[in-house]
């Protein structure tokens, strides 16, 4: 972990060295471009101050020249000595509006410009009345104003104040030049900071960069060496892999699977899985279900699921298949684990078959022995001695107990090869309870528990083989005595639930152990202490309730707290409803959805019918037959879709329920068998699995259900 936060640590920092590089190059860019406008400014400075300096001293000089021409003019009186003053007067003016014009950006000049501006006028003005008065001839008047010195003081003063204007633009020209020398310093100082950061950064980038580059080799050694493991792991496996595309086509597949079904890897890759099946369903159906299995929870992922295979020579075999969805940079794709259970299925049903054989073979001479030692503990041949009638007791006890463990195995063995008939009638619950609970009372009692019947309500009808719940609550009974305390009381009572009734049987003992709860209704399940132990039973007997309630179309549970004792709920549909009915309002002027039953003990294809007709049908799926004729005797259903080879019968067999009462119930035949013509007489559709698609099953249901409202509206 701390090696980990190392790497990221070092890739944090390089990824933040690389991104500081450009901004050491621009911030260097952008502080040479400050140096050199900084640079333009002090030359446009410099210049300015030249031509301003300048400028004064041009300024200065027409002044002098003024002078020189209006004193020349006023002491000879020649005419000639005004050309140099009239040329200097024109250049005046230019000279100190293009003065003004340079300095306008000086606060100096800005300061100094009036009261130059003001020496020049009045300069000029002394200047033309001199003139002016030797032009009138008075020279005497003249030649006293220049005698006057006023001119000299005003020039003086024009020529201090041209000095003070330029000798602050020198002052002020150099402040500016060591500012920019100061600036020009700073700026190299830190120009060489950013170069030598620049070049620390440019040689840790190098270094991390390498760094990464190592890194990288090694995690693609790493890569390598983990693709080859399973890459060996896959062609190893004993199992089939197959990798599969979104429409079910076939990307890769290890060795066993193509041993398995009989294939070449060539044959079997880009080919559609459907391929593989003993009925191989449509390519949209295969597409269709790796669509639903996206949909399922996290928990339902890769569950096994048994479908019959077919190898390339033709023949079949059945499978245990695992489907997981894989999301990939790629796209999304599938992993199918495919394992063959020929092999198990041959034990199971040898297994079966002896469990069978043995039961029927020891179920006579058990009979006989008990019935004998029953006629000698009554007293068939004379009185027993007191050890010999004791020992008779606990031989007919025992022979007892090893005849019910054989009716439980052998019950069990005929619900799951589906033999046992369940006859569906209504049944009310207040004489069978009544019944049961009487039956049991002298079991309980060698237990010294009483059991109480409550009051049961006279119109509780449920839809069930009234042997068989009866079998049920024996077993619950028998299981509340067992395990009560000596003096306890076992409590019987009914009362509603939604769209049924609900049978509890609570004992007060000592509870469920937490440990034990998850498999109380497992086959030959037993809380391990020698107290439970020392109860007898087989351990079948809430198995076999279980397997009964679920065939009768309810459900089985319990409530438990350790020492306060337990409470088995039987839930039963009552006559008319189905747990799985949702309520709609017949009666009512809305639109409501047709009823579909369909029956089939493929629990995938249950699921993708449903899904399939969602938003136009209500179906209600059941696996059985006998659990489907409950159902119609429960409601109405508008249509029925029926598969035929089924483990407890044939969907046919519902034929001549459908037909019953004053409305027909349309049949259609949904099967994986090749279709019979002479079903098409009995059925109002006939459709194969491996050639009609789930979504041409929808249309030709709806159309039957349409056309049968139709004539019934008719007539």
């Amino acid at each position: 972990m701390f090696k980990h936060r190392r790497l990221s640590f070092q890739r944090i920092a390089a990824l933040a060295g690389l991104a500081a590089i450009p901004a050491i190059l621009l911030l260097l860019n952008l502080m040479l471009s400050r140096e050199f406008a900084e640079s333009r400014i002090l030359t446009q400075n410099v210049t300015r101050s030249y031509e301003t300096r300048t400028q004064l001293q041009r300024i200065l000089s027409s002044h002098q020249d003024m002078e020189t021409g209006q004193r020349g003019f006023v002491i000879t009186g020649d005419p000639s000595f005004l050309q140099p003053y009239e040329e200097a007067r024109k250049r005046v003016d230019a000279e100190l509006a293009r003065f003004s014009t340079l300095g306008s950006d000086s606060a100096v000049i800005r300061g100094q410009l009036p009261a130059l501006l003001s020496l020049s006028r009045q300069k000029q003005a002394v200047m033309e009345n001199t003139i002016a008065l030797r032009q009138a001839g008075s020279v005497d008047e003249a030649m006293g104003a220049v005698a006057s010195r006023q001119g000299k003081v005003l020039m003086d003063r024009l020529r201090q104040c041209i000095g003070a204007i330029g000798a602050a633009e020198e002052t002020a020209l150099a402040a500016s030049n060591r500012a920019a020398d100061a600036a020009r310093r700073r700026t190299q100082r830190l120009t060489f900071a950013l170069q030598a950061t620049l070049i620390l950064l440019l040689v840790a980038a190098g270094w991390a960069i390498m760094r990464a580059m190592a890194a990288r080799r090694r995690a693609m050694e790493r890569y390598r060496d983990a693709s080859t493991r399973q890459e060996a792991i896959f062609d190893a496996a004993k199992d089939g892999m197959m990798i599969l595309d979104e429409a079910g086509v076939m990307q890769n597949l290890n060795p066993a699977a193509a041993r398995m079904y009989g294939y070449t890897r060539e044959e079997m890759i880009g080919r559609n899985v459907a391929m593989l099946f003993e009925d191989p369903p449509s390519e949209e159906d295969v597409a269709a279900f790796l669509k639903w299995l996206l949909a399922r929870p996290a928990d339902d992922l890769g569950r096994v699921r048994e479908f019959a295979g077919r190898r390339g020579d033709g023949s079949r075999f059945p499978s245990d298949v695992a489907v997981s969805p894989v999301r990939l940079a790629a796209g999304q794709c599938y992993v199918a684990i495919v394992r063959d259970i020929t092999h198990r299925k041959q034990v199971e049903q040898m297994k079966n078959e002896f469990v069978s054989t043995v039961s029927h073979e020891l179920r006579t001479p058990l009979t006989s022995i008990a019935g004998s030692l029953g006629l000698l503990r009554g007293g068939a041949v004379g009185e027993l001695p007191e050890r010999g009638a004791r020992l008779i007791e606990i031989a007919h006890d025992n022979s007892e107990r090893l005849i019910r463990l054989i009716n439980d195995i052998l019950d069990v063995e005929k619900m799951e090869s589906g033999k046992i008939a369940f006859d569906l009638r209504h049944v009310y619950l207040k004489p069978l309870l009544t019944s049961a609970v009487e039956g049991m009372q002298g079991f309980a009692a060698g237990f010294d528990v009483r059991l109480d019947l409550q009051e049961v309500p006279a119109d509780a009808v449920v839809v069930a083989d009234e042997d068989r719940l009866t079998q049920v609550i024996t077993n619950l009974l028998s299981n509340a005595a067992k395990f009560s305390p000596s003096g306890g009381t076992v409590t019987v009572e009914v009362g509603p639930v939604e769209r049924g009734y609900r049978i509890t049987v609570a004992d007060r003992g000592d509870g469920i152990p937490m440990a034990f709860r998850d498999r109380i209704f497992g086959r030959f399940a037993q809380a391990d202490s020698s107290d439970t132990r020392a109860k007898g039973g087989t351990g079948l007997g809430l198995s076999i309730a279980r397997e009964i309630v679920t065939r009768l179309g309810g459900t089985i549970g319990f409530d438990s707290e350790e020492g306060r004792g337990t409470a088995f709920h039987v839930d039963l549909p009552a006559a008319g409803r189905s747990f799985t009915d949702e309520p709609q309002d017949l009666e009512g002027d809305g639109p409501h959805l047709p009823r579909i039953l369909h029956v089939d003990d493929d629990s995938d294809t249950l699921r993708l019918v449903a899904s399939a007709f969602a938003g136009r049908a209500d179906v209600m799926a059941t696996p059985s037959v006998h659990e489907a004729r409950a159902a119609l005797m429960r409601g109405r259903y508008d249509a029925a879709i029926l598969d035929i080879a089924m483990t407890d019968g044939s969907g046919l067999d519902l034929l001549p329920t459908l037909a019953e009462g004053d409305r027909r119930t349309p049949a259609i035949v949904f099967t994986a068998l090749d279709s019979n013509p002479a079903l098409l007489t009995r059925a109002d559709a006939v459709l194969t699995k491996s050639r009609a698609t789930l979504d041409q099953l929808v249309e030709v249901t709806m159309s039957i259900i349409e056309a049968h409202e139709d004539r019934g509206a008719g007539q």
